[in-house]
C-alpha cells in the first residue's frame, strides 16, 4: 500500500513538472497577435457601427423589425419581456458582417480573407452540409494553444486544406449559403474559437446518428469568443494576447468534476490552469465558465464529487437557461445541469 501511494505521488509530481515546463515553454513562444478584418467592411472602427453588422428579421409582440444588433456577438436574439425589461435569450456565436459591394443583381462581391496567419484545416464546399452553408476553418497558433477562425455562408471557396495563409490572404467570396439567408441578407458569419475536445468524434458517435461531415471542425466542437470585442481591444492594445482578453470575461457558473486526470482541454490551453501548486491530491477540478460556455479557468478543488456538479452560479432573476444556452436550469443563485448541459460537460471532459 505504501509503495502504491509513493507511486501515485510520483505520477502526480511528474505531471506537475510537465505542466510547469509546458507553461514556461508556451510563455516563451508567445507570438504577436496580428489581426486584420475579414472583409473590406471597416465600419466596426467607425462612428456608425450599425453599418458593420447585417440585420436580422425579427417579429416581437406582433411588431416586425430588422435590428442590426441581431448580427452582433452574444445574447442578441429571441427577445423576451420580463419584469426587469426586455432580455435576449438566444446566443449568437460570431458576428454577421454586411457586404459593401454588390453587382446590379444584388449579388455580393466582397472578398473574404484570413484574419491572421495560419493553416486551412477544413473547407465545407457543399452548401447543404451545414447550417453554416459553405464554410472554411483556419487554425492559428500564437503560442498559447490553437485557435480556429470560421468563415460561413460563403458563395465560393478559393483556398484548400493544408494551405498556409497570411493576414489578408483571400480565401472566399461573401455569400448567402446556409439556412434562413437570402440575397438581401447576404453576409459573412465570422467566429474565432477554442476547440473543446480533440476526441470530439468519439463523443459525437455516442449522441448522434447522422454522420459527422466536418470532423473536429464541427461547430458543436468550437466555442466562439467575442471577436468584435477582441478587434476593439486589439486596436487599443496591439500587444494583447487571447488569454489576457478571455480572462477579462465575467464568470457566470462554476462546475466541479471528479478528478480522473488532468483535463485534456487544460493540456490544449495551459493558460486555463490556476492554483496548480495545489494539484497534488485534489479529488475534483473546478471549471469556471462564461455565459457563452467558454472555460475561463480550471483549478484543483478539495471537494469530492461523484458526478459533474454546479458549485456556484451568478445570481439571475431570469431563468439560467436563458443565460447559458440551456445548459443550466433554475434561477436566482440555484442551478443544475440540464441534459444539454451534461452532454456539454461530457464533451468538455472527454479523454
Amino acid at each position: 500500500m505504501q509503495i502504491r501511494t509513493h507511486l501515485t505521488m510520483l505520477v502526480r509530481i511528474n505531471s506537475l513538472i510537465f505542466w510547469f515546463g509546458l507553461s514556461i515553454i508556451c510563455e516563451a513562444q508567445y507570438k504577436r497577435l496580428e489581426l486584420v478584418l475579414a472583409t473590406p467592411n471597416k465600419a466596426i472602427f467607425g462612428p456608425d457601427i450599425s453599418q458593420f453588422y447585417m440585420y436580422t428579421n425579427r417579429s416581437f409582440e406582433g411588431q416586425p423589425s430588422k435590428p442590426w444588433q441581431g448580427g452582433k456577438y452574444g445574447y442578441v436574439r429571441n427577445p423576451k419581456r420580463t419584469t426587469s425589461g426586455i432580455i435576449y435569450s438566444k446566443f449568437h456565436e460570431g458576428v454577421d458582417i454586411r457586404p459593401i459591394e454588390r453587382n446590379s443583381r444584388g449579388v455580393p462581391l466582397d472578398k473574404v480573407c484570413s484574419i491572421a496567419s495560419g493553416k486551412v484545416m477544413h473547407t465545407s464546399r457543399s452548401a447543404g452540409a451545414s447550417n453554416y452553408g459553405r464554410y472554411v476553418v483556419i487554425e492559428h497558433d500564437w503560442g498559447y494553444g490553437k485557435f480556429y477562425s470560421l468563415y460561413a455562408h460563403l458563395a465560393d471557396i478559393s483556398c484548400t486544406v493544408g494551405q498556409s495563409v497570411r493576414p489578408g490572404t483571400s480565401i472566399a467570396t461573401l455569400g448567402y449559403t446556409g439556412d434562413g439567408i437570402d440575397r438581401t441578407r447576404a453576409h459573412l458569419h465570422l467566429e474565432l474559437n477554442l476547440m473543446i475536445s480533440r476526441n470530439f468524434e468519439r463523443w459525437y458517435r455516442r449522441h448522434y446518428v447522422a454522420p459527422n461531415k466536418h470532423g473536429l471542425y464541427n461547430g458543436i466542437n468550437l466555442a466562439g469568443i467575442d471577436i468584435s470585442g477582441l478587434y476593439k481591444e486589439h486596436q487599443k492594445n496591439p500587444s494583447i494576447t487571447l488569454p489576457q482578453f478571455i480572462k477579462k470575461t465575467k464568470p457566470y457558473w462554476k462546475l466541479l468534476v471528479p478528478n480522473k486526470g488532468m483535463p485534456l482541454i487544460m493540456k490544449s490551453y495551459p493558460w486555463l490552469a490556476k492554483n496548480m501548486a495545489d494539484a497534488t491530491n485534489n479529488p475534483s477540478w473546478e471549471i469556471t465558465m462564461s455565459r457563452s460556455g467558454i472555460p475561463l479557468s480550471i483549478s484543483p478543488h478539495n471537494k469530492k464529487v461523484s458526478s459533474p456538479t454546479i458549485n456556484w452560479v451568478d445570481y439571475s432573476a431570469t431563468p439560467h437557461s436563458w443565460n447559458t444556452r440551456s445548459r443550466l436550469t433554475g434561477n436566482k443563485d440555484k442551478a443544475k445541469l440540464t441534459a444539454i448541459g451534461l452532454r456539454f460537460v461530457q464533451l468538455l471532459m472527454e479523454k
